[in-house]
């Protein structure tokens, strides 16, 4: 009885009405062989999951054979750690059987919905779990399908379910389910016969996954790996707590001889913690986040237990809202979640927008102190130059005074006599060397003023006029774009880039290359490109800008390409939970991840989300993480790589 669930589907054209007493209500699910009902004798009377055989036209003579078998076995145990029979008839035109409806979640729902278990609660379900297997083995009975799926949990404790296919002693081969490989015993996957023993392996490969999330196997290979790892024992015990190693790993010993019996996992554990499955104490011991979900159930179970046969059930099997659907099998996040941490990364975008904005606006100020400081150093030579010919003039129109003026008037004569002429030869000697000197220096100040000094105006009269003197000239510069301001500037909307996160909060190249969209490193499409481009935020979306020197912006909003093998690192909590950037790329065969990243995962499908809105991905036993992107239209699949 496998996939037993508070949703109630309504009876199709090809699912009876009446299975001998009981009268049927809704389905339950599809098992491997079956389909599962919820059905009730008459008002008042208990609900009961009817489990009948699918066949095309008439049952075959083999598979009720098969089925009748399973009965016998289901009938001879009666034990309150197993689902009990209530009545079957395999001669029936559809053959059928009736158990007791147990509304409960199973073991492998709730580590798909609320996370790992510590390892009091580990020991808790164990304890049960091995009741149950003393109950069937008592009976000589191996049931060859312990897996999470087949261990119902109310608060009681444990119940094992499906016998589809658990035989007696004597019947010791059988078709394998490969979607159960990962918790089959290794005799069971070389196809030899099982015993009691194989039972105990799939135990602890079952009590695994409760305290670490997965099978005790690497994730992510196929069935055939699978099956060849199982058969040789080849274990991946990582991650699992100290403080369980002494219960789990000896159930999971290659050796059938090596692994305890049902008993001697109960000897582990002391007088009272064997009583505890049996009291109505399993809040004690799970996690709330566990509690809440088995109690949905039980409150599900209750409102169809009080409801008319004909009525309020099949009514509260068409509204979804009545019943507490737990989620996809590969959701990891709630809508909510996801809206909180998208409002996250959009206030951090824009405060990371804020902050460029204030560092443009410093980079403009200090550009702009440049161009002052440098006016003001032009200004300050200007004057220096004009401060330099104010002094250099007089002394120029003084000397040529001396050369060309007339002698001036003597004083009144003053009788004297008339000077000799040596006398007068040596007074006029100094003074035409002093001339000379003077024109020396006029020149050669005249001729350092045509290199060095701007333009000047000289006015006369009145009046004015400009004469352009050739020399010194002052021009600002302007700044040359540079190769990566020019590649930035390419770049249109539609483009699509050779370029993602490395991993490290960095691009992986310093400026953008375009590609053709269809190649394998078009790793984001351009959304909107320009000065003042705004960008959508969200899983898979983010923003590039550049600031030139030339103050020049240039924002590109970039959008992820997802393709089918490429991976990235995210951080996978506790509780199962993962958080990453889903813009960066990461080697799929790295060993190493960047610090606060816990796993390698890796993109398997990039799918259209459909319209009711629940995510699916290809292989139902395998653990995925999915992200909504593109604005929710679109959904991506990741595992572990």
């Amino acid at each position: 009885m496998t996939g037993v669930g508070t949703r109630l589907l309504p009876l199709g054209g090809d699912d009876p009405r009446a299975l001998g007493p009981y009268r049927l209500l809704g389905r339950l699910g599809s098992g491997g062989m079956g389909r599962v009902y919820l059905a009730r004798t008459g008002p008042g009377g208990p609900l009961a999951a009817v489990k009948t055989l699918l066949a095309e036209g008439e049952v075959g003579a083999h598979d009720r054979r098969r089925f009748a078998r399973e009965v016998t076995l289901a009938q001879r145990v009666d034990d309150r750690y197993t689902a009990r029979v209530l009545g079957a008839d395999p001669e029936a035109p559809t053959p059928w059987m009736a158990i007791e409806y147990i509304a409960a979640p199973s073991l492998a729902e709730l580590v798909r919905t609320a996370g790992r278990l510590p390892a009091s609660a580990v020991r808790w379900v164990a304890a049960g779990t091995a009741q149950a297997l003393l109950a069937l083995h008592g009976q000589g009975i191996v049931h060859r399908d312990v897996k999470p799926q087949n261990v119902l949990l109310p608060l009681e404790g444990p119940r094992l379910i499906d016998f589809g296919i658990s035989h007696a002693q004597d019947i010791t081969r059988t078709t394998l389910t490969l979607g159960t490989i990962a918790f089959t015993s290794p005799e069971q996957a070389r196809g030899e016969p099982s015993t009691e023993r194989s039972d105990v392996y799939s135990l602890g490969a079952t009590l695994f996954h409760l305290a670490v999330g997965r099978p005790p196997y690497p994730e992510g290979e196929d069935t055939l790996r699978l099956l060849a790892r199982v058969s040789r024992g080849d274990l991946d015990l990582t991650g699992l707590p100290k403080e369980l190693v002494p219960l789990v790993r000896p159930c999971l010993a290659v050796d059938p001889a090596g692994r305890p019996r049902p008993a001697d996992v109960l000897d582990r554990f002391p007088e009272k913690a064997r009583r505890l499955p049996a009291s109505a104490g399993g809040s004690r011991w799970l996690p709330p986040r566990w509690t809440e979900l088995i109690g949905a159930y039980e409150r599900q179970g209750a409102e169809w237990e009080r409801a008319a046969p004909a009525g309020p059930v099949a009514a509260a099997a068409d509204d979804p809202t009545r019943a507490v659907p737990p989620p996809g099998p590969t959701r990891t996040y709630t809508e909510e979640r996801e809206r909180a941490r998208a409002r996250a990364r959009a206030q951090e975008r824009e405060r990371e927008r804020r902050q460029e904005q204030a560092r443009e606006r410093a980079r403009e100020r200090e550009r702009e102190r440049a161009r002052a400081q440098e006016r003001e150093r032009v200004q300050e030579h200007e004057r220096a130059q004009e401060r330099r010919r104010a002094r250099q003039r007089p002394r120029t129109r003084a000397s040529a005074g001396a050369r060309t003026a007339s002698p001036a008037p003597a004083p009144a004569p003053t009788p004297s006599p008339p000077p000799a002429k040596k006398s007068s030869g040596a007074g006029w000697a100094p003074l035409v060397l002093a001339v000379l000197v003077l024109l020396f220096t006029a020149r050669t100040c005249d001729d350092a003023a045509r290199t060095t000094t701007p333009p000047s105006t000289a006015g006369s009269g009145g009046g004015s006029a400009t004469r352009p003197t050739p020399g010194y000239a002052y021009t600002p510069r302007t700044p040359t774009p540079s190769a990566r301001d020019l590649a930035f500037r390419a770049v249109r909307g539609g483009d699509c880039l050779d370029v993602y996160d490395d991993g490290y909060d960095r691009w992986s190249r310093p400026a953008p290359i375009r590609v053709d969209c269809d190649s394998a490193s078009a790793y984001v499409r351009v959304t909107r490109a320009g000065p003042a481009a705004t960008c959508d935020a969200g899983p898979g979306r983010d923003r590039w800008a550049n600031h030139a020197d030339d103050g020049v912006r240039t924002v590109l909003c970039l959008s992820r390409q997802f393709r089918t093998g490429q991976c990235f690192t995210a951080e996978i909590d506790g509780d199962g939970e993962a958080s990453a950037d889903l813009m960066e790329i990461w080697n799929c065969a790295h060993d190493r991840v960047p610090k606060g990243r816990t796993h390698i995962l890796q993109i398997t499908g990039h799918y259209r989300t459909p319209s009711d809105g629940r995510l699916r991905c290809p292989d139902e036993d395998t653990r995925y993480w999915t992200w909504k992107v593109n604005e929710g239209r679109s959904y991506v699949c990741t595992r572990v790589a």
